[in-house]
């Protein structure tokens, strides 16, 4: 990911890649070879120290995040984390206060599926009404990633915070808490460890939002079928249902609205996609690091930020506790 972001960044405009920290050699002998203006070094804190940056872009695993953000706070960085935010829900809320104290700091968090046009136009629709009034949502999100015993950092709960749940959930929940608001009540979830010891594989939850909404989240990457994540959200009105993943928007209402002429449409990435200076890994990459450049020229705050992803944080952990508990949990919000 440090690599994706690093090619998208040095390929805009006004925008250079200085220095770099990074333990593993292989990179390191690449980007020598390669960028040889880069400067690299093996400590984050060393190169902040000796650097003047205007952003850090922060890629490293999650057990990381938390001390890397300080150091960039002491030293006046602005910040992009790749999600989660944080190991659990005591480091989110540390960061966030320490980030209301530290005033000026622009900070983002790589919830990219917000950048996906075809999630940005369901926000549009939905906010729109041309559902009614919504009732219910189904989640998904799926990848074949983990079919034997999983090793590496990921697999270490002490490193990665969690597992499936946190890396592949959160984006549901980054969405569905910016679609809907926020969600009150754990009502029932279930976690599984198939493949791995100390994190979850797969996960399920049932939740009730504030707005009366009732939601079910399912996610897993030991699911065959899937050579890439797939994100699924159907969404249920009075006025009809709606379907979206990273393809297209599939819509059946009972009624048109001015918005939408006609009771059944589907529209498609490619009638919604605006187009990016560079695509190395999704036009969503590219978009996501775009704004967080142009929030910080504008000196504005970054539409994913981390006070937001603490409230992400906050409904993750409260399906973790309701599944270790097997009880209903409400959740917690803090920021």
């Amino acid at each position: 990911m440090g690599l994706l972001h690093a090619g998208i960044l040095n390929s805009l405009n006004n925008v250079r890649i200085t220095a770099m920290a990074e333990k593993e050699k292989v990179i390191v002998n690449y980007v020598k070879e390669s960028l040889p203006h880069v400067h690299v070094y093996e400590d984050a804190d060393e190169m902040f120290e000796s650097e003047n940056l205007d952003v850090a872009f922060v890629t490293t695993p999650v057990s990381s995040h938390y001390p890397i953000a300080q150091s960039c706070m002491r030293k006046k960085i602005n910040f992009f984390i790749e999600k989660p935010l944080c190991r659990n829900v005591e480091e989110a809320r540390r960061l966030c206060e320490e980030l209301k104290n530290t005033p000026g700091i622009i900070h983002s968090v790589g919830f990219n599926r917000r950048f996906i046009d075809t999630f940005e136009k369901a926000k549009s629709l939905l906010d729109a009404g041309i559902l009614g009034d919504i009732t219910s949502v189904k989640s998904s999100m799926y990848v074949s990633n983990i079919f034997t015993k999983s090793t590496g950092w990921r697999a270490n709960k002490n490193v990665s915070g969690g597992g499936v749940l946190l890396d592949l959930g959160s984006h549901i929940v980054d969405l569905l808490l910016w679609y809907f608001g926020p969600i009150e009540e754990i009502v029932t979830s279930e976690l599984k460890s198939i493949y791995s010891n100390e994190v979850d594989d797969a996960a399920s939850a049932t939740v009730n939002f504030s707005s009366g909404v009732q939601g079910q989240i399912d996610t897993s990457w030991s699911v065959r079928g899937y050579r890439l994540p797939e994100l699924n959200i159907e969404v249920t009105g009075s006025n009809g249902k709606l379907r979206v993943n990273e393809d297209f928007i599939a819509i059946d209402l009972d009624q048109p609205t001015i918005e939408l002429q006609e009771a059944k449409t589907r529209i498609y990435k490619q009638s919604l996609s605006t187009g990016v200076p560079v695509d190395l890994g999704g036009a969503e990459y590219t978009k996501e690091d775009m704004h967080m450049i142009d929030c910080i020229r504008e000196n504005k705050q970054a539409l994913v930020n981390a006070f937001e992803a603490g409230h992400t944080q906050s409904v993750i952990e409260a399906i973790y506790d309701a599944a270790k508990n097997n009880l209903s949990r409400k959740v917690e919000y803090f920021g």
